[in-house]
């Protein structure tokens, strides 16, 4: 659907979940920044207070308030690439607005500009240009990987080439066949925990999210990396994609989620694309939807983009931000496992964890038990 008035962006989103954010990036994509007409008419029609609209748009780093704004370039400024000379590009790209950016998460192929929604790379003003995105090297010495494990094989970033190579195996495994309580018992025999920093055990987080009370449920994948010098799950999102979406899958399943959202950061938006392919795909195949594989189980999954905010990577400030409030760390408890998004019970779980936690272990729990 091709949406130009204002009048058209906000009916598209306003009774889809989680509308705010993709109403501000269709603005901002479509105008190059976020006016005060702009902000006046989503507010009213997303029925959201002005000052909390206004102390929301200018909390980004990313959402511009004024011209040149999406069309001036942005300069990473992260550690890697101060290193190799962004300063010197900053410089050269002065005269057409150029402002410095935080860490990218393009530290394996630097210096990173964002322009026009799109990423160039190049050591200096006149060697920018857009670029695929790195595929990480294989270990040195043939050593055993985790995180990149699989991520190589050719095609696997299309359901063909996934599935290919076991892709949805899990999914099959389970919907119909197993218990969700069954499928929980897996994920912590194999003693599986996040790996977004805490370590907090996996199973433990499903189980407290399936023996909530109150619904809906959510699953969210955590992708807004923003810790300077990270980009693995650009990497994994990037060529695995539909690894992160059956895990998503699984843990829905086993969560009695009826609904998930992907948070991917607005530095990536290659990766956004990638996404929202991998997704229809899924869907098309009837991985997602209604009546999965036939049964009584529905899983939706919404693609949601941030807009430059590095307190997002923290799963409060980042379920407040999908609400559409301004993104500020939520005091605890409650914990999201009963007051998450929406205030309901949520998973919230980082790339890593989607991707590797779930569909191995529900395949072979016993080979990846601790």
């Amino acid at each position: 659907m091709a949406k130009t008035t204002n009048q058209e962006i906000i009916e598209f989103w306003r009774d889809k979940p989680a509308p705010l954010l993709s109403v501000l990036h269709d603005f901002h994509d479509r105008d190059g920044f976020i006016s005060d007409e702009v902000m006046r008419q989503v507010s009213v029609g997303l029925k959201v207070p002005l000052a909390e609209l206004f102390g929301t748009v200018t909390f980004y780093h990313h959402f511009s308030r004024m011209p040149p704004g999406q069309d001036a370039p942005r300069v990473c400024m992260g550690p890697v690439c101060l290193l190799r000379g962004s300063k010197r590009i900053l410089n050269q790209l002065e005269k057409d607005g150029a402002v410095p950016m935080p860490c990218a998460g393009r530290c394996d192929d630097t210096v990173p500009v964002l322009k026009k929604g799109q990423v160039l790379t190049g050591l200096d003003s006149g060697t920018l240009s857009i670029q695929p995105s790195p595929l990480p090297e294989p270990n040195p010495g043939g050593a055993e990987e985790c995180i990149f494990a699989s991520i190589r094989e050719i095609n696997r970033s299309s359901i063909q080439g996934y599935q290919k190579f076991g892709g949805y195996q899990g999914i099959g495994g389970i919907v119909g066949r197993m218990q969700p309580a069954e499928v929980i018992d897996l994920i912590s025999q194999s003693q599986l925990a996040g790996r977004g920093g805490a370590g907090f055990p996996t199973g433990l987080k499903w189980k407290s999210v399936a023996e909530a009370e109150n619904n809906p449920k959510t699953v969210v994948c955590n992708a807004d990396e923003g810790e300077p010098g990270c980009f693995k799950d650009r990497a994994i999102l990037d060529y695995d994609p539909h690894a992160v979406i059956e895990g998503m899958i699984i843990a829905a399943y086993a969560t009695g989620a009826t609904r998930g959202f992907i948070y991917l950061r607005y530095e990536y938006p290659e990766t956004f694309k990638v996404l929202e392919c991998a997704i229809t795909e899924a869907r098309n195949a009837g991985l997602l939807g209604d009546r999965i594989l036939g049964q009584e189980f529905s899983f939706e999954i919404y693609l949601r983009r941030g807009a430059g905010a590095y307190i997002c990577g923290e799963e409060g400030a980042l379920l407040n931000s999908l609400e559409g409030k301004r993104p500020f760390p939520r005091n605890r408890p409650p914990y999201p496992v009963t007051h998450g998004f929406e205030n309901l019970p949520t998973a919230v779980n980082n790339v890593e964890t989607s991707r590797t936690d779930s569909p191995t272990p529900v395949r072979n729990p016993v080979e990846y038990s601790m």
